[in-house]
């Protein structure tokens, strides 16, 4: 459901986000923040920051970064509505009743959202396949730890036209949403032929504060052929 911004904002203000991580994880005061071991990945020593002033929770191990409803969402396995009916309930306020074109329109941005999930799994699952282990070593070799790779979901997109079109349409995902999605381009040379907006590139998936893919960012390779060095999808 589409939801006023003020509404969510008033939130925010409303639930202090060091309570409501405190209350599922331990937290140690640091300055104005507050520190614990990340309750989204195992360590030893703390990485996860909490800060009430600016409203967000990050941590410098994996990665995970975002606001009381994001931090719900995650750890609490819940979807955007119910994070907020929770929220709300801590609140004391009452969520507003959508309409039926909100329904219809939050119903559409979800499915967006699952589609774009559905690509960044695809994408890194390309990227550790057998056949492109020189881009994993590539980037091994550029610095970055196969572990920062998997925390920070990165992905290759082959040159194939069609593998990635064909994963979304098997589990179900219309021509019309992968084209608003912004994976695809439609040809303006042959009616109904469908390209891919990235080829050859590694991917970076951009998340939102609640952790969803709502964009990816493409970087060509050395050996790439074609193309400009850097493609943004938009989001």
């Amino acid at each position: 459901m589409s939801l006023p911004k003020a509404f969510v904002d008033e939130i925010r203000a409303r639930v202090p986000l060091s309570d409501v991580v405190g209350k599922r994880v331990k937290l140690t005061r640091a300055g104005r923040e507050y520190k614990a071991c990340c309750p989204f990945h195992g360590e030893k020593t703390p990485s996860f920051t909490v800060n009430d002033q600016k409203g967000f929770y990050h941590c410098f191990g994996c990665g995970a970064h975002g606001d009381v409803v994001g931090f719900v969402m995650n750890h609490d396995n819940m979807s955007f509505m119910d994070a907020i009916e929770h929220l709300a309930g801590l609140a004391g306020m009452q969520v507003p009743k959508p309409t039926v074109a909100e329904q219809k329109k939050f119903q559409r941005q979800m499915s967006l959202y699952d589609l774009m999930e559905h690509a960044a799994k695809w994408y890194e699952a390309q990227l550790h396949a057998p056949q492109n282990k020189k881009i994993l070593e590539y980037l091994v070799a550029r610095g970055l730890s196969v572990e920062t790779i998997k925390s920070f979901r990165l992905g290759f997109a082959p040159g194939e036209d069609v593998l990635l079109k064909q994963s979304l349409q098997k589990a179900g995902y219309s021509v019309e949403a992968i084209l608003e999605a912004g994976l695809f381009r439609e040809s303006q040379r042959t009616k109904g032929e469908l390209y891919p907006f990235f080829r050859g590139r590694v991917m970076f998936p951009v998340q939102d504060l609640q952790g969803r893919v709502v964009a990816f960012g493409g970087r060509v390779l050395p050996e790439s052929h074609g193309g400009p060095p850097d493609k943004s999808a938009p989001k």
